[in-house]
């Protein structure tokens, strides 16, 4: 299956350590195209059905669409990697939008750390 950043994937979870998500549940893919063509892994934030409101920096909600059959939070602080095997299928897609929202969650830590992405070329 080619996956692209953006798309919304069923991926399984299982098995789960800790306090980390499990199941087999939605995810949104991170990763970029060339590298999801070249590495064994993908990098995916989960989704939740628990809703929590105006959770950002930590969560983000998504309207179903597509064959995402519920809203959904997109667990932001639960992003990792893991191997393309895992990947079931493909669900459906965020937008240009919705996606900038959690790529900018994500980066605002090293904007902070790094001041631009500028400074990290150097």
């Amino acid at each position: 299956m080619v996956l692209h950043r953006g798309d919304i994937c069923l991926v399984d979870f299982n098995p789960a350590k800790g306090g980390e998500i499990g199941k087999l549940r939605p995810a949104v893919v991170m990763s970029d195209g060339e590298s999801n063509a070249v590495l064994a892994t993908v990098m995916v934030i989960p989704l939740s059905t628990v809703i929590e409101p105006d959770a950002l920096p930590y969560r983000y909600t998504l309207s179903k669409r597509q064959k995402l059959e519920q809203d959904s939070d997109a667990c932001i602080n639960e992003i990792r990697s893991l191997s393309k095997y895992r990947v079931k299928a493909k669900l459906a897609e965020l937008s240009e939008s919705e996606f900038a929202v959690i790529a900018n969650v994500l980066w605002a830590p090293l904007k902070t750390l790094y001041g631009s992405q500028r400074a990290l070329e150097a």
